[in-house]
């Protein structure tokens, strides 16, 4: 479990001692040695998992890229297929970590999971239109705005030297969100969509983080699976989505099926390995500074791509295209970092 220091050294209102009791009061932080030094003498196995999973992300990037330009007939469609497969793991779960007994703090894995799955609109629309790579490099603001969040919604502090970092990992974040055009600079296609999936993932993290001090991560993981399941089904609620779902079953073959399937799997995969970190982790913080290596595996994944299946995947891999995400990529990890160790 947590450790409940370090959770007063991230100003996060919570034991992590695994009591599920709050801490009240003033953090006051210690100097930044003093909190690495508390997580190297922690349980170090949660940053094998925190670098796993985006591994499996990275891939789970290209294949969704793959099916929205060649499976699927509309974005209902992609989102129905997304939640499909959770009724097949959810047996799965339950036999791996036993039936769980539902509390009151159930809902939130699993409203969590219906959101995760109503998020992949607008994560869908950006990749549908963007460069795969460029969008994932937006992703390093997750944890910018998870701190944010924690300011607005939990009365976490924010200090002058974390709103420089937060503007620092902005600015790089602008810097892989426009292009030079003749009439001036654009925003890429698919930026907004994807920061608007972007900030329901901080409000996400952040519950989530929350709700393992609460529940243990087996009944977390069924219930956030349940709750995956279950997404697809109420939208068939709404008519118009109901037909849009119907119009892309009816053109549903075997390869659409496989790579969902796949794509689950990789998904599901990289989800366990998050939630995994951020229940042995001391602090939240250090599982999202660990998560950011996931642009350089998109980067490397994405040149590689295109060079070995060019008919598949299209990434622009000139040097000016490549140098200038990594430099991006390294502007908003230096910001995370000074916002880690500051914090």
């Amino acid at each position: 479990m947590h450790n409940g220091s370090v959770s007063e050294w991230l100003k996060v209102p919570l034991s992590k001692s695994g009591e599920g009791e709050s801490s009240p009061g003033v953090r006051i932080s210690p100097l930044p040695q003093e909190a690495l030094s508390i997580a190297y003498n922690a349980d170090m196995s949660w940053i094998i998992y925190a670098l796993l999973a985006p591994v499996f992300w990275a891939f789970s990037n290209f294949i969704d890229k793959y099916s929205l330009e060649k499976n699927v007939a509309n974005i209902f469609d992609f989102l129905f297929f997304s939640s499909l497969f959770g009724w097949l793991f959810l047996p799965f779960m339950v036999l791996i970590f036993g039936f769980p007994e539902f509390t009151l703090f159930s809902l939130l894995p699993i409203c969590m999971g219906i959101l995760l799955v109503y998020s992949y609109g607008f994560y869908g629309k950006g990749l549908e239109v963007g460069e795969t790579s460029r969008v994932v490099i937006l992703f390093k603001l997750i944890p910018v705005l998870t701190l944010v969040f924690g300011f607005l919604f939990l009365g976490q502090t924010l200090t002058t030297t974390q709103f420089l970092a937060f503007l620092l990992v902005l600015g790089g974040a602008l810097f892989v969100s426009f292009e030079k055009k003749i009439s001036g600079f654009k925003l890429y296609d698919g930026t907004l969509w994807v920061l608007c999936a972007i900030g329901i993932w901080s409000i996400i993290f952040l519950v989530s983080d929350w709700t393992l001090t609460k529940i243990s991560f087996g009944e977390f993981i069924i219930f956030d699976t349940l709750g995956t399941a279950l997404a697809g089904p109420l939208m068939l609620l709404i008519p118009e989505v109901r037909k849009q779902v119907l119009l892309g079953w009816s053109k549903s073959t075997p390869s659409k099926f496989g790579w969902f399937f796949a794509n689950n799997v990789t998904d599901l995969l990289g989800q366990m390995a998050i939630k995994k970190s951020l229940s042995l982790a001391p602090a939240a913080g250090l599982v999202t500074v660990a998560m950011q290596i996931q642009s350089l595996y998109v980067i490397a994944l994405g040149a590689l791509l295109t060079i070995m299946l060019p008919q598949y995947f299209n990434e622009d891999i000139s040097a000016k295209a490549i140098s200038g995400k990594l430099l991006g990529a390294f502007v908003m990890f230096f910001g995370i970092y000074i916002l880690f160790i500051n914090s």
